[in-house]
Order: structure tokens, then C-alpha cells, then sequence
């Protein structure tokens, strides 16, 4: 994955170290290549100001009015839902949602990012889930020593965004992703998360 406890000198939000902020590098190099980006639930535009700083122009979208930070060089915030997406079909060459999906409707958000997203495009989702099953239980457990060494030589931070606890079970989650985002890539990673990733097929149809 290119991101362990010994990197950290080397990692962009070393000083603004949480679950989300660890793995933005990594969804930035999945969305390489493809210029224009909706971030998806961008919250205070943490991960937006980052995709811009690779050089991508990035709008971001939240519900909430009070989080949204000012536009930046390459970066426009706007309200928007993502059940009901004020974009055109076909309008992105990537779509980033980090921890909302389980804010909202997700077979509805699904659907609304796989429309405004270009044939040949990327979707990148990192979210989390509930544990039902023991599996699920044990899997869980095996992060807590981990996060421990991970944030090793890190700054603690958290923005001052909304957060829910999410009702769906790992199993129930990424039967979902699969079921709306057919060939999708889907695994658990640390820090109590999921990361899935999809490319909209170059010949889809639209429904």
C-alpha cells in the first residue's frame, strides 16, 4: 500500500495524522491521470486542497454549509447533495467520497456519482462499516495495536466535520458496492476502513 509507520517523515499530513487523512496520498496516486475531480461529502476540503496541490482541479461538494471552506487555486466548493448531484452526465474524470457514504443513501449516492462520472473514469470510495459478525469483531481488533504504531511520530488531528456511526455491516457494504458498481475493487484497510475503487467502463452505456 506504500504507507507504513516508518514513512511518516515522508507523509503529507504527518502533522494532521487520522483514519482519513493517512490514506489521501494513496487516493491521490489511484486518481493520477485523471484531471478533473468531484470530491464527494468534501467536508472543510482537506482532501480537495491536497488533489489540487497534484495538480487537479477539484470541486467539492457537501450538505453542510457551515464546513465549507473558501475557494482555493484549483479548488471550488459548492452545497450539493449526493442523492441529487447539480452536475451534467458525464461531467468527471474521478469521484473521491471519503467516510459519507454511510451518511447518506448509498445505493442513491451511488448511482448519482456513477452518472456524473466520464466513461473510463474513477471512482474511489474509503469508508468504514459496522461490525456484526465475529469475523468482523476479530478484524477490527487486529487494528487497535496497529493504529497505535501508526500514529507513531504523528500529530493528531480532526476537522470539525459531522460524524455518524455507520449501521451497515462490512459484509452488507461491500455487497452493496458490488452490486451498484459492478467489478469493482474492494478491501478492508487499517485504521477501520474500507477502500474500494471503480473504473467506469470506457464502452458503459448509460441507463
Amino acid at each position: 500500500m506504500g504507507i507504513v509507520g516508518n514513512m511518516h517523515k515522508a507523509h503529507p499530513f504527518a502533522d494532521r495524522w487520522n483514519h482519513n487523512t493517512r490514506w489521501y496520498p494513496r487516493i491521490g496516486e489511484i486518481v493520477s491521470g485523471h484531471q478533473v475531480v468531484l470530491d464527494v461529502g468534501c467536508g472543510d476540503g482537506t482532501l480537495a486542497g491536497h488533489l489540487a496541490s497534484l495538480g487537479h482541479q477539484v470541486i467539492g461538494v457537501d450538505r453542510d454549509s457551515t464546513i465549507l471552506p473558501p475557494d482555493a487555486p484549483n479548488t471550488h466548493f459548492m452545497l450539493g447533495d449526493a442523492v441529487s448531484l447539480p452536475f451534467e452526465n458525464d461531467s468527471f474524470d474521478a469521484v473521491t467520497v471519503v467516510m459519507m457514504l454511510h451518511h447518506t443513501h448509498q445505493e442513491l449516492a451511488l448511482v448519482e456519482m456513477r452518472r456524473v462520472l466520464k466513461p473510463g473514469g474513477v471512482m474511489v470510495i474509503c469508508g468504514t462499516a459496522r461490525d456484526r459478525a465475529p469475523s468482523e469483531m476479530l478484524r477490527s481488533l487486529a487494528d487497535v495495536p496497529e493504529n497505535l504504531i501508526s500514529r507513531v511520530g504523528t500529530t493528531a488531528w480532526e476537522p470539525g466535520t459531522v460524524k455518524l456511526d455507520a449501521t451497515q455491516s462490512w459484509r452488507q457494504t461491500r455487497a452493496t458496492i458490488f452490486e451498484m458498481l459492478p467489478g469493482a475493487r474492494w478491501e478492508r484497510i487499517p485504521g477501520w476502513r474500507y477502500l474500494a475503487v471503480w473504473q467506469r467502463p470506457d464502452t458503459d452505456q448509460r441507463c
